[in-house]
């Protein structure tokens, strides 16, 4: 179980020369807390004291919900990090990669006005 600290407020850590970008998703309670590097790659896992409340059941479940925005995140960040690089949208769009609204939406509908 990996504690993670986040650089700013929306839990991205910007790039440095020591290592790529970590992408960090929170739920609405801290509870639970998902890092996915730039590739996609989970690179760390925060569970708080409080997720023994519940049963295995929900703590699977709201890991995947945690993951997956984390997931979604990072390809946004593949999008940013292609087009600094000079490739145009459509390139991005070719591969699939979402933009910053479409994680947002999914970010909202996740997780609601909790967020």
């Amino acid at each position: 179980m990996a504690e993670m600290n986040a650089s700013d407020e929306t839990g991205t850590q910007r790039s440095s020369a020591r290592g790529p970008r970590v992408f960090e998703v929170f739920n609405p309670e801290y509870s639970v807390g998902v890092a996915c590097a730039l590739s996609g790659e989970i690179v760390g896992i925060h569970l708080g004291e409080e997720i023994w409340e519940n049963d295995d059941a929900w703590l699977a479940a709201e890991i995947l919900r945690v993951a997956r925005l984390a997931y979604l995140k990072s390809q946004v960040g593949r999008r940013a990090s292609l087009l600094e690089r000079g490739a145009l949208p459509h390139v991005a769009d070719a591969r699939g990669l979402p933009t910053e609204s479409d994680y947002l939406l999914q970010e909202k509908l996740e997780f609601g006005d909790e967020h």
